[in-house]
């Protein structure tokens, strides 16, 4: 169809907000109070996280083809844009 997903909110900035806020919000455990296990666990979480979203995103791009292929090319994953114009 050529349209790019419609993004609103916070979509417009990040694909995957909800990932985002728990891996800040699980850094910030880890940095606050700083333990062997969650040293060790917080990377594999991120990890297995960042799969999650690759795993969702592929069923997206079934789903919606290449209106959601558009919204991919202009939207980051986790990491919003910083300093850029307002879309």
């Amino acid at each position: 169809s050529g349209k790019c997903i419609t993004a609103t909110g916070i979509y417009r900035y990040v694909r995957h907000p909800q990932y985002l806020g728990f891996i800040l919000i699980t850094l910030g455990w880890l940095i606050h109070w700083p333990t062997l296990p969650t040293a060790i666990m917080w990377p594999i979480l991120v990890i297995m996280y960042y799969k999650l979203a690759k795993r969702e995103e592929k069923e997206l791009e079934e789903t919606f083809g290449e209106s959601f292929l558009l919204y991919k090319k202009k939207v980051p994953m986790l990491i919003p844009k910083i300093n850029e114009r307002e879309r």
